[in-house]
């Protein structure tokens, strides 16, 4: 009686999952059958969590959590997944997309399932609700990442992030995650209208191989590290990620937009001791300069 706000956010909250011989027979099931529980934390120094309630009025951490985990990745196989996503946030409403812009399939609510499946492109998702979604990734080929260039509360951002979210996360929060020496198609995509963007990518260069499906113009077919993606247009690079690991920017070089936060991070490799930021440019303590010989 009166801390379920904090025992739910201290993590009691979970899933138990019904089944009966018509949904075994419409629905994935095992290891194709998987939990999603998604909240939001706040996190001290320490790495304690911390808990603001905003005078009463509710909490928005800056870190999401799935299963417990902040920035979690999911390996797949090419085949229909089924995800039983609960918001277990205590205060923040969701709206779940796919970074593709492609839909989804609900196929059962809090109670059951659905009279008939429904494919949207995303849905309003309160704390304690549960959806069923089904995401079919047979049609997506291994090595493509899809980013999605869009505005958001005034701010230009590439699949929704922003560096303020980088700053955040103590900036472990990253886009992509290639290996070492992977080599990888990424396309990006401007359908928001309203400005180009120069998108400018630290540590790599890459190759042009298409515009809109069309082929590069011939002045850009040489190696690149910004690439102009025009207003309602769509730009495949080819990337091989080395010969570096660590995180590196992409942000755009209208230099306005990248002041305003229009810049995210990826990394390459898994992230180790060797790779964590240990002396801030920012706060480390000033050069001393002998003056002595002056």
């Amino acid at each position: 009686m009166a801390r379920t706000a904090l025992n739910v956010y201290s993590g009691l909250a979970a899933q138990y999952h019904l089944h009966d011989p018509l949904e075994r027979a419409l629905l994935p099931q095992g290891e194709f059958d998987v939990s999603l529980t998604i909240n939001d934390a706040m996190f001290a120094v320490n790495g304690a969590l911390g808990f603001d309630d905003n005078d009463r009025s509710g909490l928005w951490g800056d870190v999401i959590l799935v299963n417990g985990r902040p920035w979690p990745v999911m390996k797949v196989k090419k085949r229909i997944y089924r995800f039983r996503v609960m918001n277990s946030c205590i205060s923040r409403s969701l709206r779940p997309s796919l970074s593709t812009g492609d839909p989804v399939t609900i196929v059962a609510t809090d109670g059951g399932l659905m009279p008939v499946s429904q494919s949207v492109a995303s849905w309003r998702h309160s704390p304690a609700e549960r959806y069923e979604i089904l995401i079919d990734f047979r049609k997506y080929t291994p090595g493509q990442r899809s980013f999605r260039i869009n505005r958001k509360n005034g701010l230009w951002t590439v699949n929704g992030g922003t560096w303020e979210q980088v700053v955040a996360s103590e900036f472990r929060d990253v886009l992509a995650n290639p290996n070492l020496n992977a080599v990888e198609i990424w396309e990006f995509a401007h359908n928001a209208g309203g400005w180009f963007h120069p998108m400018h990518f630290h540590l790599i260069d890459f190759k042009i191989l298409s515009r809109s499906g069309r082929a590069p113009f011939s002045y850009e077919k040489g190696p690149k590290d910004v690439v102009y993606v025009g207003e309602n247009e769509s730009v495949k690079l080819l990337m091989q990620f080395g010969p570096h690991r660590g995180r590196y920017m992409i942000h755009c070089h209208n230099t306005v937009h990248e002041d305003h936060d229009m810049m995210v991070q990826f990394r390459v490799g898994p992230e180790d001791a060797s790779d964590r930021i240990t002396n801030n440019p920012i706060t480390a303590a000033r050069a001393e300069w002998d003056t002595s010989r002056a």
